[in-house]
């Protein structure tokens, strides 16, 4: 049933973030404490539990067909200014950004402008590993390249004595790629290119290079233009140049760390693997557009929605993490002291995005939500599947309504049905039009 599967796809939510966002508390206490609430109450009733008990500061939205399931904006944005964040507050959204570059990339071999067979030394030349990578390497992270952000102690003892490379402040933006890409192409590679998975922010770096010299266009311009604007969303930019929004919630960095040297490597470094900022509506904007082919053709949404490679029991593939049997695709991020997930179900149109601004604090939680998670499942296999929402062993009139509301909000139907209730025409709501209204909805 749809509404179980509602559940299971936010709670695997849940387990996905773990250890940034877990629960402590006990499988009874949170079965009481749904008990008699009824069926639409539980989704937010579960967020609110987690938000509340653990003082989680961030974003959380839920929706379902567009319409809002359960949403939550906890934490301050300014302290300073005592301001609280909302939830139309910007977060950092790291690594979620992948999957704007991958879908950039899948547009321009939509107009034929590159291949995803073309080998990196057509676009960088100096790279002579370049000639065994393609593009398709990059976006299903099956290059190989060492990570430019993320340090990878397998490396150590390789022939190459340079260990890392030094952003400069005062150098623009070209100069300071081409100190990474020095850099960069001088590593060794982990693997033949196409033989396995390794996660590695260098491909989308890369990637984003290749998009300026394909479209003559700074990266952030392109997708501005091509992603951003066409999709309305205007609440979503760049860090550089929103880092200092009085819209983007603080960071929780400690005020004895060297910020302007971390500012200035999240700006450079991320390009194109971890620099947009957004905030819950838009990131709901997007995650409608992949599955309605807003952007790209059916052809191109399957190859950015395949798995290509098996990693921690999922797949990978173009900037998305693929769970083919709960029918999901996500992605999660980290910049500064942002964490974020974003994940679509296609199929039952399910879209959910969870941000916290200080990772450091949620990440004390604790262990994994697997006692919380079963608690549930129970829960509404009793209370929903079987009618008796409000679990006083009895499928009442009271239960028929509350199933009513619930599904009001979640799938519509006719304006008959929904206005008026009154399905058999005889002037009155009762309690056959409710049963006829519940048949009604089994069958959609």
């Amino acid at each position: 049933m749809k509404t179980k599967r509602a559940i299971s796809i936010i709670l695997a939510v849940f387990m996905l973030l773990t250890p940034l966002f877990t629960l402590h508390t006990q499988a009874v206490e949170l079965k009481d404490s749904v008990a008699s609430t009824s069926s639409m109450q539980v989704y937010q009733d579960f967020l609110d539990a987690v938000m509340d008990e653990h003082d989680i500061s961030g974003v959380a939205y839920f929706t379902k067909n567009g319409r809002v399931l359960c949403q939550s904006a906890r934490g301050m944005q300014n302290t300073k200014e005592n301001r609280p964040i909302t939830m139309d507050s910007l977060f950092c959204i790291g690594s979620v950004s992948k999957q704007f570059c991958a879908t950039a990339v899948l547009m321009l071999h939509e107009q034929g402008k590159l291949s995803l067979n073309d080998t990196l030394d057509k676009y960088f030349p100096e790279y002579t590993s370049g000639k065994a990578i393609t593009i398709d390497h990059l976006l299903a992270m099956r290059s190989g390249i060492r990570d430019i952000v993320n340090t990878d102690y397998s490396y150590r003892g390789h022939e190459y004595p340079t260990e890392e490379y030094t952003l400069l402040a005062n150098a623009t933006e070209d100069e300071n790629n081409k100190i990474i890409t020095d850099w960069l192409f001088t590593q060794k590679l982990k693997f033949t290119p196409g033989l396995a998975f390794s996660y590695s922010n260098s491909n989308f770096f890369l990637l984003s290079l290749i998009i300026e010299q394909v479209t003559g266009m700074h990266y952030q311009s392109f997708i501005k233009e091509n992603i951003l604007e066409p999709l309305n969303m205007t609440n979503t930019g760049f860090f550089a140049e929103l880092k200092d929004s009085p819209d983007l919630v603080e960071d929780c960095i400690p005020e004895d760390e060297p910020i302007e040297e971390i500012m200035l490597i999240v700006s450079v470094s991320s390009k194109g693997c971890g620099d947009l900022v957004s905030n819950a509506y838009d990131m709901d904007k997007w995650l409608t557009s992949l599955s309605n082919n807003t952007l790209l053709s059916e052809e191109s949404y399957k190859k950015l929605t395949t798995g290509y490679s098996n990693t921690e029991g999922v797949k990978y593939g173009y900037g998305l993490f693929i769970d083919p049997d709960n029918g999901i695709f996500y992605h999660g991020g980290n910049a500064l002291t942002y964490e974020s997930v974003a994940l679509t179900c296609p199929d039952d149109d399910y879209n959910v995005f969870m941000v916290t601004n200080d990772v450091e604090s949620v990440s004390k939680l604790g262990l994994s939500i697997t006692i919380i998670s079963r608690a549930m499942t129970e829960q509404i296999n009793t209370d929903v599947m079987f009618g008796d929402v409000d679990g006083d062993g009895d499928i009442s009139i009271i239960d028929a309504t509350a199933i009513q509301l619930h599904v009001a909000q979640l799938q519509p139907i006719s304006d008959d049905l929904a206005m008026y209730g009154d399905t058999d025409n005889d002037g009155d709501i009762s309690v056959m039009d409710a049963t006829a209204i519940q048949l009604f909805i089994a069958g959609l």
